[in-house]
């Protein structure tokens, strides 16, 4: 894990800070993105969509269909974030139809960590905090879970 520090308030982070924004002071742990698994519907769709597009009368209303699902598919995976502070969690997904939530790490009552049989094959994982009653944030997707989910905890330890 590599320790990258911001000279304007020699604060320490574990990950990268690009495309977070940071409270003063506040130190970046954990900064992924979610797997391309998490957008398997438009993918599959593109794969139809350039088929079709070959097998009927349109190959190339095919090709231009399959590159604007491959380009949002693209786009919407780098605008999407799971984030872990040494204050707060926050997951942001998607470029059109945009989700974004975080809570407190001081606030969360329960972690936990599922694997599908799929997502045992591709080594990722769905992490789900619990924060509340009816206050949850999942993420679905996260390479490294178990890292992920032990960096969150580690972190509460902090606040007990």
């Amino acid at each position: 894990m590599s320790v990258e520090t911001n000279r304007t308030t020699d604060v320490k982070h574990h990950a990268q800070t690009d495309g977070v924004k940071l409270m003063e002071g506040e130190s970046v742990l954990e900064n992924r993105r979610p797997s391309w698994t998490v957008w398997w519907k438009q993918i599959a769709l593109a794969v139809v969509v350039f088929f079709g597009g070959l097998v009927g009368e349109a190959p190339l209303a095919g090709i231009v269909g399959t590159g604007l699902i491959a380009g949002y598919v693209v786009v919407s995976r780098m605008q999407s974030r799971y984030i872990v502070t040494d204050e707060r969690i926050k997951g942001k997904i998607g470029v059109l139809s945009k989700t974004e939530m975080e809570y407190r790490i001081a606030d969360l009552r329960s972690i936990g960590a599922t694997q599908s049989i799929f997502e045992r094959l591709v080594g990722h994982g769905t992490i789900e905090f619990q924060a509340g009653a009816n206050n949850r944030l999942v993420w679905h997707g996260v390479p490294a879970y178990e890292e992920v989910k032990n960096t969150v905890r580690e972190q509460q330890r902090e606040y007990e």
